[in-house]
């Protein structure tokens, strides 16, 4: 019976207010380290350089009478549609700044 009263409980009602713990900080002597020498780069510069080439192709296209009332009566048609592309070409440099 009591097994069923401790499981009936709300699930957030028997929890208390963690304090956090205190933690050890360690407080030593500052020892000097020897440093190996290290090689800085010089600073570059990234010139991005985009070019776009926009090139329109025509197309011929044939449309069809889609039913077949419209074939006995219409005929079939050629359309020219012109078609774009389009093409980035992205060129990076470095250089020193």
């Amino acid at each position: 019976m009591a097994a069923k009263k401790a499981n009936s409980r709300k699930a957030g009602s028997g929890k208390r207010a963690v304090k956090p713990k205190a933690r050890l900080v360690s407080r030593g002597v500052r020892v000097a380290v020897p440093v190996e020498r290290v090689v800085v780069p010089k600073p570059k510069t990234e010139v991005i350089t985009e070019k776009t080439y926009v090139t329109s192709e025509p197309v011929v296209e044939i449309r069809k009478p889609a039913t077949l009332a419209q074939a006995l009566t219409e005929p079939a048609a050629a359309v020219v549609k012109p078609e774009t592309k389009v093409k980035r070409v992205r060129v990076k440099t470095r250089r020193a700044a």
